[in-house]
C-alpha cells in the first residue's frame, strides 16, 4: 500500500496495526472484567469491520458507548507512519476521561504519548508530529505548551 492510498473504514484498524501503530481503547478498556493494568489495550477495542468502532471507558464523561471512528482520523493515524515515518503509541482514542464535548467521544481525535520510542515531553519530536497532523487535516492539535497536554499530543479532526 502506498502512502497516497486512502483506505475505507473496514481495513483501517488492520492496516494501522500492521504499520506498527497501537490502536487503543484507552484507560479502563478491559475485556470481561479480567484484572491487569487498566491502561491495557483490549483486543477488539477497535473493531475490524466497516465502519470501524470503539467503546468509551466506563469512567469517562460519556461512559459505555460505542463510537464510530472517523475515516479521516484513522487515515491520518496511518499516514503518520506510512507517509511521515513516525512510530507512535496511541494512548487514547475514545477511551479515558475527557470533557463531555471532547472530539474523542465523537470518534475524530486521538492522543499520542510516545513518538519514535520517546515519551512526549521527554525529547520526542512532538513539533514535527503536530505539523504533520495539521497537514493531514487535523484542526485541533495540542501538545506540550498547551494546558493539560504536557505529556501527549492530541490530534483532532473536524466533527
Amino acid at each position: 500500500m502506498g502512502p497516497e492510498q486512502v483506505l475505507d473504514g473496514a481495513g483501517l484498524p488492520q492496516q494501522i496495526a500492521l504499520a506498527g501503530q497501537r490502536p487503543a481503547g484507552g484507560r479502563g478498556a478491559r475485556r470481561g472484567g479480567r484484572g491487569g493494568d487498566r491502561r491495557t489495550v483490549r483486543a477488539g477495542a477497535v473493531r475490524e469491520r466497516a465502519p470501524a468502532e470503539a467503546d468509551t471507558a466506563a469512567e469517562g464523561d460519556r461512559p459505555n458507548r460505542r463510537v464510530t471512528l472517523d475515516t479521516r482520523m484513522l487515515n491520518g493515524m496511518l499516514k503518520l507512519r506510512t507517509q511521515y515515518g513516525f512510530r507512535i503509541a496511541v494512548s487514547e482514542i475514545v477511551g479515558g476521561d475527557h470533557s463531555s464535548r471532547s472530539r474523542h467521544y465523537a470518534g475524530v481525535a486521538f492522543d499520542i504519548n510516545h513518538i519514535n520510542g520517546r515519551h512526549v515531553g521527554s525529547g520526542a519530536p512532538h513539533r514535527n508530529l503536530m505539523a504533520a497532523c495539521k497537514k493531514l487535516g487535523a484542526t485541533e492539535v495540542l501538545g506540550p505548551g498547551s494546558a493539560g497536554h504536557a505529556t501527549h499530543v492530541h490530534c483532532g479532526w473536524p466533527r
